[in-house]
């Protein structure tokens, strides 16, 4: 009997972690490369530098240094944990753009709210599906120019993060 419960709580862990969230680099090699090179968060793209940020958007509300990888989060929004977009900075250059509410001018932002329908009509069926701490991620990778874009959906899309591929 005793065997039956450890093999049962086995195979619940097993269901519970194996189905669970995947990391984006799991469907790197099985998604379609897009091209990403145009987009754009108002007129910075990746590695833009720190004083091109801070040129287009002004001084960051909050910032964050972290040891661990070593970068700076720049933060804009009235709250600091329920920003509307941060910006992580690795040695001077934007290296990931989280934008939860569109407060810049970006055909990206426009997205926030939209159905996911919106988000294929705008970049196209290659795209990979996966849950993220509970939830819904639609992703996509330019593998020549190593962006990866993924939008985060409840019912519409609440964020969207682009970011390099590393």
């Amino acid at each position: 009997m005793r065997n039956i419960f450890i093999l049962a709580l086995v195979s619940c862990t097993i269901l519970i972690g194996g189905c669970g969230s995947k990391e984006k680099m799991d469907f790197y090699e099985q998604t379609k490369s897009t091209d990403l090179s145009d987009v754009t968060i108002d007129t910075l793209t990746l590695n833009a530098k720190e004083t091109q940020v801070k040129e287009v958007l002004g001084e960051p509300d909050f910032t964050e240094t972290v040891e661990e990888p070593p970068s700076t989060y720049y933060i804009y929004g009235e709250d600091e944990k329920l920003y509307d977009l941060d910006i992580r900075l690795v040695d001077g250059k934007a290296k990931r753009y989280f934008l939860a509410k569109n407060i810049v001018h970006s055909d990206l932002g426009d997205l926030i709210g939209k159905s996911e329908q919106a988000v294929f009509q705008t970049f196209g069926d290659d795209y990979y599906k996966r849950m993220d701490t509970g939830t819904n991620v639609i992703g996509y990778i330019d593998k020549q120019n190593k962006i990866n874009m993924e939008f985060t959906v409840d019912e519409t899309v609440t964020g969207i993060i682009l970011s390099e591929v590393e």
